[in-house]
């Protein structure tokens, strides 16, 4: 993020949805109780990231979102342009990373296991934490090699306490052909682009050409689920070029 910042010359932040990464895993009896929408939804993280948004005092951003983050980098610009821009943050591009809209986040055989007894009764919850968390990440990278101790000692510390409520809810991740075409269409006339791993196992090439067909895309070789972490300066060479040139073009329109 530094990098990419110092490149383009404009802040870069993360937002860490709630479920993911090192971020709060909230149960149900803690929203429910206060009366709070459930912050997995996807329609609720709209209002978290438009929220995020006008608390950094962003008047202009460009979204960039992986897996199923891109799903809600387009929702959320779906609704900034069906509301007016109530939340008066303008998204001047979408960066759409490794991103399927008819995969499932959670892996079907791990979706079975939530819905059986065994599910029920919270007894696979540690075998989804240990060693099945241990086999999707290392299929999310390419070279298995690069995955040293210090990096899966850091995603066994994010964990996935609450992979159970995310698999429950997983499905909304997942749009069938009609409102795939009518999400992307609504995104039509912003500048968007498509990068895939190309050797990805979790989202292959192929979906993505698929879902990129009007769309720029950027193929990067030797690369899997995980671009940001298994080939940064490769991404850097294809994000960089792409906000300069919407920072650029915002610079002319100001002139």
């Amino acid at each position: 993020m530094p990098v990419l910042a110092q490149q383009v010359n404009c802040t870069v932040v993360a937002f860490d949805r709630p479920g993911w990464g090192l971020t709060s895993r909230p149960c149900r009896e803690d929203w429910e109780g206060k009366q709070l929408s459930n912050p997995y939804k996807l329609d609720t993280q709209v209002d978290l990231l438009l929220s995020f948004c006008t608390e950094m005092r962003f008047s202009s951003v460009v979204l960039v979102g992986h897996d199923d983050g891109g799903l809600l980098a387009l929702k959320t610009s779906q609704r900034v342009q069906a509301s007016n821009n109530s939340k008066n943050v303008i998204i001047k591009g979408i960066v759409l990373l490794g991103v399927s809209l008819t995969r499932e986040v959670v892996p079907a055989f791990a979706r079975i296991l939530l819905r059986t007894s065994l599910g029920k009764r919270h007894l696979v919850r540690p075998l989804l934490r240990t060693e099945i968390t241990q086999v999707v990440n290392r299929r999310a990278w390419y070279d298995a090699t690069k995955l040293t101790t210090d990096v899966l000692n850091l995603y066994k510390k994010a964990g996935m306490k609450h992979f159970m409520g995310i698999g429950r809810l997983s499905s909304e991740t997942v749009l069938s052909p009609a409102p795939a075409d009518l999400l992307l269409k609504a995104v039509e006339e912003l500048p968007v682009l498509v990068i895939a791993g190309a050797e990805d196992k979790l989202v292959p090439l192929k979906s993505c050409q698929i879902m990129a067909s009007t769309l720029r895309l950027v193929a990067i070789s030797g690369c899997g689920h995980l671009p940001h972490e298994e080939c940064p300066k490769a991404l850097l060479a294809a994000l960089s070029p792409f906000i300069s040139r919407l920072l650029m073009k915002n610079d002319l329109q100001n002139w």
